[in-house]
């Protein structure tokens, strides 16, 4: 077991090793956090929201004004009045909030810490400095010591990319500049949130927004201009990868000037800063375990069999991935070093046959994984050990006249260990050929799903109770970690394949809002309820969203979850020819929104791997030109999820996964066709459907998928228990 520091208390890191919740995951002792440090926050406090959340505090602007919705319910309940939209009644937590959270972490002033990296920036002459949400693998979800971006910032979003300018003509000892944080459409409304006065947000994709990489050049060569010295863009290069480095110095390029470089920084100087303000987070390296053929499928000798092809094709047999999914999903090994994903820090070089896993020698200790690597002719080397021997192997293979292959995912510091730049850049092989499930995995995650639509029934049966017929309190923290508790009584379960979503009202219009212990709100039955959850079992990977009402919804609420359900429907039945991408199909799922010039900034669908990261990146659904590269196969597992947000009031998603099989279907001249099946089995929300919006066909649609629900879970389910009769009811035909 790692003696490294916690993660953020998330409800996965509340999961003991057996898989279930410990025993002090709803109460702590009053008035400390987790590690025994006062709750009480500091004078004008600078702390990074990871720090805050690993100790269980937040800023004092923060909690004034938790206090003051506190303070406001219990004067109303006192008094016998009541709050807007909720009555007055018994709480079952350690507190009371009515209104919805504005914020969902801290606000915090990063004036000190930008102040200190901009000194760093001086002492390595650099005018403009980046730091990227990745980590040296390029993983979206990452441990601690890699969240520097949060640092910096204040915004806690899984992706974006902040930026840090220097005046170079400033004489002041203290340093001045511009910081921009730049992010995607999930996360508009949380980064406005959690970003304080010293930042510019940069809202990515939308029309007229320059991206971060214009944005950098842009101010790089106005900076040229005004101080005649040639302006340096840091960066570790150990968190770019190679390409788009390529992208930004293309740019420049645009530019005409010779004035702007882009260079690498050996040390990260949000690392050089980071003890300044609080103790920095230590790696983990826990324990790798290989996973049987019973869930993979496949074996590692067969996967290589298949790489062989691809050798073949670009005349070189040596490849080294980066990619921590990758080197998993190839070698048929789990680890649990970051939240949520079962993966392990390591890289791999494949030579052939021959395969070299350079990882902590504390995670490769056991006789069992021993045993297992030398059966698939795997060696282990430590991890820093990588650097030292593509150095060598690059200048082995350049004077034999052979390339290395590398993936996009290489970083820039991997590029730069090659001499003669002999390298070819390609897709990942192994990317491409895990996101086709074979039929073991696909019949996993149908017994993972079924297992998982249990715990989701359970639990809307029991907040649907506890909200409507107890008349009780229950926050969006303590009902996420009742989810947890029924997922954790289920065979296999290894923790959340991310942190819960559960939001209320117009929380749920933070797209990945996050609820945490001290702060979340009341669960409202007056207002909607959104739950994105997922779980992570040995069968496989889950991901599904239902927006519920517990009372009464608005016409408006009504008529855009339908509109919502409509698109997700059209998706979930369609019929394509084999060669189409999920950019083409993207509308589908959109038109009917459209319809009424609505719409929604994020994707329709990602890929899911198979007991791995709920993202796959290989494939998906979506509006962005990256969805039109990889043809929806037969065997891809993707996600199907629509919605709308609506900010400050409330928000709509339903998901659902579904998986790419042939159908039945084919032109005149033989084409094949495809289609989608769901595999997802949680009802919608009866109580949020306009049936008189809904076609004769849509109707029947719904009518069937919750029949097959019924028929699934009946025998399942005690008679006549709170679940049972809740997915009785929800399941009736319309």
């Amino acid at each position: 077991m790692s003696q490294t520091m916690n993660p953020k208390p998330s409800m996965f890191s509340l999961i003991s090793n057996n898989g279930t919740p410990g025993a002090t995951t709803m109460k702590q002792v009053s008035g400390q956090g987790r590690f025994g440090t006062s709750n009480r926050p500091c004078s004008n406090c600078t702390c990074s929201p990871g720090l805050l959340s690993r100790q269980g505090r937040r800023s004092s602007v923060y909690l004034k004004r938790i206090n003051i919705n506190r303070t406001n319910s219990l004067k109303a309940s006192q008094s016998g009045g009541s709050s807007p939209g909720l009555s007055p009644r018994r709480r079952t937590g350690d507190s009371l909030y009515t209104i919805d959270s504005k914020c969902s972490t801290k606000e915090i002033n990063t004036s000190l810490r930008l102040e200190k990296l901009r000194v760093e920036m001086k002492l390595h002459d650099i005018a403009i400095y980046v730091i990227p949400s990745a980590d040296a693998h390029q993983s979206e979800y990452t441990s601690p010591p890699d969240q520097r971006r949060a640092f910096i910032s204040g915004f806690g979003g899984s992706s974006g990319v902040a930026v840090v300018t220097r005046d170079v003509t400033c004489m002041n000892e203290t340093p001045e500049g511009l910081s921009a944080l730049a992010t995607d459409g999930r996360y508009f409304i949380q980064a406005a949130n959690e970003l304080d006065f010293n930042w510019q947000l940069l809202k990515q994709g939308l029309p007229g927004e320059p991206s971060w990489e214009e944005w950098t050049v842009e101010h790089a060569v106005q900076m040229a201009r005004d101080s005649g010295e040639t302006i340096k863009i840091g960066v570790d290069p150990t968190l770019f990868t190679y390409s788009e480095i390529k992208t930004l110095e293309s740019l420049v390029s645009q530019k005409n000037t010779d004035k702007v470089k882009i260079v690498p920084v050996r040390e990260n100087l949000i690392d050089k800063i980071w003890s300044l303000f609080e103790e920095m987070p230590l790696r983990q390296f826990n324990e790798i375990v290989p996973l049987g053929l019973e869930y993979t499928g496949e074996s590692t000798q067969s996967k290589m069999e298949r790489l062989q092809l691809y050798f073949n094709k670009y005349g070189s047999s040596t490849l080294i991935l980066s990619a921590l999914d990758q080197i998993a999903w190839l070698l048929n090994l789990r680890g649990k070093d970051i939240d949520f994903n079962p993966l392990f820090y390591s890289y791999l070089i494949i030579e052939k046959d021959k395969l070299t896993l350079y990882s902590n020698s504390s995670s490769v200790s056991s006789d069992t994984l021993k045993t297992y690597l030398e059966s698939i002719n795997c060696q282990i080397k430590n991890y820093e050990d990588i650097w030292s021997d593509i150095r060598k192997l690059a200048s082995e293979l350049n004077s034999q006249g052979a390339k290395i292959l590398l993936t996009k995912e290489a970083s820039w510091k991997m590029v730069n260990c090659i001499i003669a730049k002999n390298f070819l850049e390609i897709d990942s092989p192994i990317a491409e050929m895990k996101e086709v499930k074979n039929e073991v995995e696909l019949k996993n995650q149908k017994n993972a799903q079924m297992k998982d639509g249990m715990a989701l029934i359970k639990y809307f049966a029991w907040l649907e109770d506890q909200l409507i017929n107890k008349d009780e309190f229950v926050s969006e923290y303590e009902g996420g970690m009742k989810l947890l508790e029924f997922r954790s009584q289920l065979d296999n379960f290894k923790g959340p394949s991310f942190e819960t979503i559960s939001s209320t009202g117009s929380n749920a219009a933070i797209i990945h809002y996050t609820p945490k212990r001290e702060t979340s709100t009341i669960i409202n039955p007056n207002k909607i309820y959104l739950c994105d959850s997922g779980a992570q079992f040995l069968d496989g990977t889950t991901d599904t969203t239902r927006t519920l009402h517990f009372k009464s919804p608005s016409e408006e609420e009504i008529k855009n979850y339908t509109l919502v359900l409509k698109g997700h429907i059209a998706l979930a039945k369609l019929v394509f020819p084999q060669g189409y991408t999920g950019y083409q199909v993207d509308s589908i799922a959109r038109q009917f929104l459209w319809q009424h010039g609505l719409d929604y900034e994020h994707g329709t669908g990602h890929g899911v791997d198979s007991y791995g990261p709920v993202h796959s990146m290989g494939v998906g659904i979506g509006y962005r030109p990256q969805y039109n590269s990889t043809p929806l196969t037969p065997g891809h597992l993707i996600s199907n999820e629509p919605g709308y947000y609506k900010p400050g009031e409330y928000g709509i998603r339903i998901e659902n996964m579904f998986f790419v099989k042939k159908s039945n279907k084919t032109s005149l001249d033989g084409k094949q066709f495809l289609e989608f099946e769901t595999v997802t089995t949680v009802p919608y929300c009866r109580r949020l459907i306009d049936v008189k919006m809904l076609s004769p066909e849509e109707k029947q649609y719904i009518n069937n998928y919750h029949q097959k629900i019924w028929q699934l879970y009946e025998s399942r389910l005690p008679k006549k228990s709170l679940e049972y009769n809740w997915l009785k009811k929800e399941c009736k035909p319309l």
